[in-house]
């Protein structure tokens, strides 16, 4: 190969590992997983493998196989700087026997220099560079080996290689650095939103209910009566609205095995005497047979009741609910149907934002909550809606058929 190839053959097997490893960190940091710490220590260590494994120049591989070592001091790994720091005095010993004693002072050197600078990053890496030259050539001299211009050309090579990787490794680490900040502006933004809508929800029926108890009067208690029944009202709006709210924040589930028709038939029975009462016609196709899926019980049910009770609460008169399941190869459709007042494209566009209801007195939690808990199912909820027509609320779950 020629200088071009090693010197990038030198950087890929240095920074392919790192890279691996900081998508690694970046996918754990994602999906909120703990982060093992001991995976960078591996990065490193394994680039250095490679630098061993791959290098077949004895003369700048002396010098190269101290760059994992730079990274790992950039990086605080003692565990890599110490397997490192010995590896390199033991494998430089085999070929200079003489030179064991020289081999410890300077790897001795690099650490005092570290502890110097630990915090100084672009001091110590400029020291390390400069110093790792000198002992090059001190160790040239001390066994009489003449200077050629391939000697200029292998430390040339080096520092080359070594700010490419340096510079490469703090990019990568600065973009993901600089994502994760504008994630992190983000979801700042949204919980500022959410913590202001809550509290524009919360003092709306709180003003209302210090406007009544202005207009109290004691003396009159016919008046006051009515009086006390809106302040009611109004305080368990304000109940409502901080139980849907902390309930977004202690959403866990713990999935088993369960029967859905059995959860399904369950759920619409107990909502039977309430449409008798507003003389809602009911048409629930629910199958007889036992259809088993890996699920949250007493989830699924409280997003199923949020459901068919907005689909209660929008119907005006001549009301009908169709719910029926669609069995699919590889997942499962509850459709739930009304002929109530519908949503227009705008409602419909926001209807999975907190804090949107199209309901008078509704807090804008309960389908929002009702979404995140199938999506922790790994399922989504799909409306399809039409103003003054009615909704058809669909709920997908994946399905996988069950082998007892």
């Amino acid at each position: 190969m020629n200088l071009f190839d090693n010197i990038l053959l030198d950087i890929i097997i240095l920074i392919f590992p790192l890279i691996l490893c900081i998508l690694y960190n970046r996918y754990n940091k994602i999906y909120d997983l703990k982060k093992n710490n001991l995976f960078e220590d591996f990065a490193i260590l394994t680039s250095y493998y490679f630098i061993l494994k791959f290098n077949n120049d004895s003369i700048s591989l002396y010098l190269l196989m101290n760059l994992p070592l730079i990274l790992a001091y950039l990086k605080n790994k003692t565990n890599s700087i110490l397997i490192i720091s010995i590896s390199c005095c033991l494998i430089l010993s085999l070929h200079y026997h003489s030179l064991f004693i020289l081999f410890i002072i300077e790897y001795i050197t690099y650490y005092l220099i570290y502890i110097i600078f630990k915090n100084k990053h672009k001091t110590f890496f400029n020291i390390f560079i400069y110093l790792k030259i000198l002992f090059y050539i001190l160790y040239k001299i001390v066994i009489n080996t003449s200077f050629t211009i391939n000697t200029l050309i292998v430390i040339g090579s080096f520092v080359f290689v070594s700010y490419i990787v340096i510079v490469l490794f703090y990019k990568i680490n600065n973009i993901l650095k600089f994502e994760n900040n504008i994630k992190e502006l983000e979801e700042e933004k949204n919980l500022r939103l959410s913590l202001f809508k809550i509290t524009h929800e919360i003092k709306n029926p709180i003003t209302v209910c210090k406007g009544y108890l202005d207009m109290f009067d004691s003396s009159n208690i016919e008046k006051s009566k009515k009086y006390v029944n809106i302040l009611k009202g109004e305080i368990d709006r304000v109940l409502v609205l901080l139980e849907d709210f902390l309930s977004i924040n202690k959403i866990k589930i713990e999935k088993d095995i369960i029967d859905l028709n059995l959860l399904l038939e369950e759920t619409t029975n107990n909502f039977i005497p309430i449409l008798k009462e507003k003389n809602i016609h009911r048409c629930f196709n629910i199958s007889k047979e036992e259809l088993y899926i890996d699920a949250d019980y007493n989830r699924l049910k409280q997003v199923l009741i949020n459901i068919i009770k907005n689909s209660i609460e929008s119907i005006n008169s001549d009301g009908l609910i169709k719910l029926y399941s669609v069995q699919k190869k590889d997942s499962i459709e509850i459709h739930i149907e009304d002929n109530g007042i519908g949503m227009n494209k705008e409602e419909l566009l926001k209807i999975k934002e907190p804090f949107f209801s199209t309901k008078s007195k509704g807090t804008g939690l309960g389908v929002y909550l009702s979404n995140q808990i199938i999506k922790a199912h790994n399922g989504t909820i799909e409306y399809e809606s039409k103003e003054n027509i009615g909704t058809n609320t669909i709920i997908i779950l994946p399905y996988k058929e069950m082998v007892f």
